[in-house]
């Protein structure tokens, strides 16, 4: 009874037969016992002691009690799909959850929501409002985007030469001109996620950016009528990109947009924008925000455009320079647990480990 007792002992006998120590302990294990703060398991057989920890799957699995969390729709994931009712609230930051929910600030500042779980047990999280610095909060994908102003190939739109990427994962330095606010080889641009001064917990060696992993991110173009097909056909448009990066934090692709929706195939520009992953205010909370999103449109003429989401929800795209809401999105390491909590913003999951 996880309620009252957090022991339970069993005796076993068996006559005139061999036993298998480890098959009775993972049949006993396949109960998934959860205490409350504690997901874990100890099952002790003859002399041997065995203990299963209960995933983040299994935790997220026993609380889905609206079945918003849907397997394998593509690219081998569970998904939380749903509208604004989504249990997937997480805390991260914080262990202390009176922290996180305090008020507005808090729940900027520490509150995430959890996209889904990889089949190797990874958790993506992103942010549920977008980043800020100081006095504003959106932000340029690059601060040029007319073709002209780079070499011929558009090498200086590329996700790992982009602004964006630069300030999200830490990287912007004095000597580094993908940082720049005024052009090649200038300064001013500061780090607004990863070694910033509002997201302290995310500074180097803090032991809250080691529970992130290091994730290959795509990019590539999601061309102008590709934003109003299903959510199959443009997972299938983005996971073959080839261009790839290596690093923490990224953007949610336009799939994950749509695969939010109830049923994953919104297959329109504005349908998804009743999925959760849009009813967000934005860290000013001052109502729902334009959006990047990781992939771009293309080249239009001599320009170059970025696919994002517009306060309505629907899907489309601006030029690089033009200023929009970020919402980091990250994967945690597998050996992450978290707690038995119910998934809502008063009492969201809690990181343990």
């Amino acid at each position: 009874n996880k309620d009252s007792d957090t022991t339970i002992v069993a005796d076993v006998v068996m006559e005139n037969r061999e036993v298998d120590q480890r098959a009775i302990a993972d049949t006993l294990l396949d109960i998934n016992i959860t205490l409350e703060d504690k997901p874990s398991c100890h099952i002790e057989v003859g002399d041997e002691m065995y203990e299963e920890k209960l995933t983040p799957l299994d935790v997220l699995r026993e609380q889905d009690k609206s079945s918003q969390l849907t397997k394998n729709l593509v690219g081998g994931m569970y998904r939380y799909q749903g509208t604004n009712d989504v249990k997937n609230w997480i805390c991260f930051g914080t262990s202390s959850k009176e922290e996180c929910t305090k008020d507005d600030d808090a729940i900027d500042k520490y509150m995430y929501r959890i996209i889904g779980v990889t089949d190797d047990e990874q958790l993506a999280l992103i942010k549920e409002t977008g980043v800020k610095e100081e006095s504003t909060n959106t932000f340029q994908w690059n601060d040029k985007d007319s073709k002209t102003n780079y070499a011929d190939d558009g090498s200086r739109f590329t996700w790992e030469k982009s602004k964006i990427y630069n300030r999200l994962n830490g990287l912007c330095k004095e000597d580094n001109p993908n940082c720049s606010g005024t052009g090649e080889g200038s300064t001013g641009q500061t780090n607004i996620f990863i070694n910033s001064n509002y997201y302290e917990y995310l500074n180097n060696n803090n032991e809250w950016l080691e529970k992130i992993n290091t994730h290959t991110w795509k990019y590539g173009d999601v061309h102008k009528s590709g934003g109003n097909y299903d959510g199959d056909t443009i997972y299938k448009i983005e996971n073959v990109f080839t261009n790839n990066v290596e690093a923490k934090i990224g953007l949610q692709y336009l799939h994950d947009y749509y695969y939010a929706y109830p049923g994953g195939n919104p297959g329109g520009y504005n349908i998804a924008e009743r999925a959760w992953i849009h009813f967000r205010k934005d860290s000013y909370n001052t109502g729902i925000s334009y959006d990047w999103l990781m992939s771009r449109e293309g080249v239009d003429g001599m320009n170059v455009y970025g696919r994002m989401v517009f306060p309505n929800g629907i899907v489309g795209y601006l030029a690089l320079h033009h200023d929009n809401g970020v919402r980091p999105v990250f994967y945690l390491k597998s050996n992450i647990e978290i707690s038995n909590s119910l998934g809502t913003k008063e009492d969201p999951f809690m990181i343990l480990n």
